[in-house]
């Protein structure tokens, strides 16, 4: 388990970013419809204890940058900025009008000693990324009450009112129901899925823009009535293909896997491939009903580590706003255009039908998201696969919500239906077979959309035309001749799969009971899994927990 600071300096050290030159990819029928927006968000913390490095460098280039291209953006505080050293002063002197200034709510000595709550830090560190220390999820919910208190009323001290954006890498449904209630925060923004990164794994949560439960800020509301009325949009721009699919060698010979994401301080976001491609989706891939992109970064990394991409990511998104079909505002923007436009987490999806590295042979990826599901259609070198389905609950709790951990290390992961990392085995994924042959893609993929669904015909090496669709409740999947069928493999050990009674498939993962149901087919069992076979014309199965 590393820091995100620990991998970057030590990706940074194995090897150099990729780098190829600038390419837009072109998608055909995005409808008007689409709410696209892309955030920068910058945010602030008064004390780097780990290192020395100068704090308020970075937060001046990155405010050059911005007021050159004449950009939105947010600046989030944490609570030591927000009430010592030069911050306050900095934005207050050189934010521009389209400017707004917000709370990163992670804990700190400074504010649990002003909120009258015990700091459980290490000595010696004002701010300690430990998350039982820094991340309401380490804190009784009185103490989450006093802590949210004092942010919100210190900070309209400051500012004269109280903030629109909050945000952390980790937070809980309790503290955010409690802002939203009592001081009207219109956006939240949490971290993209990760593992074993900072002390902790978030893995299941929607790709882009949600209304969240009110037991679990990681899972979106399948109901009105049990949502949370401020969106949460995820951060860091994460690499729809790859994912956690690419090892690289580290310094002492050992592969390992991490997520790529748009950070300037990341390798990834250093290219002008992978910013390009990742941008070119935001803009004009499908994405049903919703797209989010959160751009920046945080003063905790030193400028020098910045800089070779601050600069062509801003001049980039300069570029794209200019040509005015994406929304570049505050994040508090974005939250109140989500309400205005959204009664409930709409459907949404994430197309990405080039190598964001540009790598031969090239990997692409299909991401849908209901508030029932999410779910990736993968294609590695010609093999369409399910990589990713995971479901939500209105009654399932995020851990952590009703006690606090105590732990250096904790995972928070929604009910996998399949998990091609947490359970992986020699062969893992869901496989389209056809008269009981894998079959090959061969040809340009097509995605198209139809109100909250998302069809992808994938033409294969056979002349057949296998046809995925993700709707709102339900998954299938038809081949326009021959027999078909959804075989899902994984290392049993690892699966929370503990059979079938007829058509209805079911899971356990801890405490949690969950199931799917098989609409179209018959379900039988495999090594390693179970197999789905075609019904009269298609495989069709219900994902959503009603």
């Amino acid at each position: 388990m590393l820091t995100r600071r620990e991998l970057v300096t030590t990706l940074g050290q194995a090897f150099l970013a990729p780098h190829l030159g600038p390419l837009m990819t072109s998608f055909s029928g995005a409808p008007a419809k689409s709410t696209r927006c892309v955030n920068v968000v910058n945010f602030i913390r008064g004390f780097e204890p780990r290192f020395k490095t100068d704090l308020l460098l970075p937060v001046q280039k990155q405010m050059e940058l911005i007021k050159e291209h004449k950009l939105p953006a947010t600046w989030l505080l944490q609570f030591d900025a927000l009430v010592s050293g030069p911050f306050v002063s900095f934005l207050k002197d050189n934010m521009a009008g389209g400017h707004e200034v917000g709370t990163w709510f992670e804990m700190n000595e400074m504010h649990c000693k002003a909120a009258g709550v015990e700091w459980r830090g290490r000595p010696g560190y004002e701010w300690d990324h430990l998350p039982f220390v820094a991340f309401s999820i380490g804190y009784t919910k009185d103490e989450r009450i006093k802590l949210a208190d004092t942010a919100m009323h210190e900070f309209k001290k400051v500012w004269g009112h109280y903030p629109r954006s909050v945000a952390s890498w980790n937070l809980d449904s309790w503290t955010m129901a409690h802002l939203t209630e009592t001081y009207g925060i219109d956006a939240y923004a949490v971290c993209r899925d990760q593992i074993a990164t900072d002390g902790f794994t978030i893995w299941g949560a929607p790709i882009a823009g949600y209304y969240p439960s009110s037991l679990n800020c990681w899972s979106p509301a399948l109901e009105e009535h049990h949502q949370i009325g401020t969106p949460v949009f995820r951060m860091l721009g994460q690499d729809p293909v790859y994912y956690y699919g690419r090892e690289w060698k580290m310094p002492d010979g050992k592969m390992a896997s991490f997520p790529d994401t748009m950070e300037p301080v990341w390798p990834s976001g250093q290219s002008h491939t992978f910013v390009d491609r990742f941008l070119a989706m935001i803009e004009q891939a499908p994405t049903l009903r919703f797209a989010y992109l959160q751009m920046g970064q945080e003063n905790s990394f030193p400028w020098t580590d910045q800089a070779a991409a601050y600069p062509y990511q801003m001049a980039a998104l300069a570029e794209m706003r200019d040509r005015g079909k994406v929304h570049v505002e505050t994040m508090g923007e974005s939250g109140r255009r989500f309400k205005k436009t959204f009664k409930v987490t709409p459907a949404q999806s994430q197309v990405q039908l080039s190598d964001p590295f540009g790598i031969d042979p090239p990997s692409e990826s299909i991401w849908y998201q209901s508030r029932f599901y999410r779910a990736n259609l993968h294609i590695k070198e010609g093999l369409p696969y399910l990589r990713d389905l995971t479901v939500y609950r209105d009654d399932l709790k995020q851990p952590f919500l009703e006690s606090p951990t105590r732990d250096s290390f904790v995972e928070q992961r929604m009910p996998a239906v399949l998990d091609g990392y947490h359970w992986a085995g020699p062969r893992t994924g869901g496989f389209f077979m056809v008269d009981g042959q894998e079959v090959r893609v061969a040809g340009k993929i097509e995605v198209s959309e139809e109100r909250e669904s998302l069809i992808t015909r994938l033409p294969l090496a056979s002349g057949r035309l296998l046809t995925v669709a993700f709707n709102a409740e339900t998954l299938s999947a038809s081949i326009s001749a021959g027999s078909l069928a959804l075989s899902f493999q994984w290392d049993p050990s690892k699966s929370a799969f503990r059979g079938f009674q007829g058509t209805r498939i079911e899971y356990r993962r801890e405490d949690a009971d969950y199931a799917i149901e098989v609409l179209v087919g018959k379900v039988s069992k495999q090594v390693g899994g179970y197999e789905i076979n075609q019904g009269p014309n298609e495989i069709r199965v219900r994902l959503a927990q009603r």
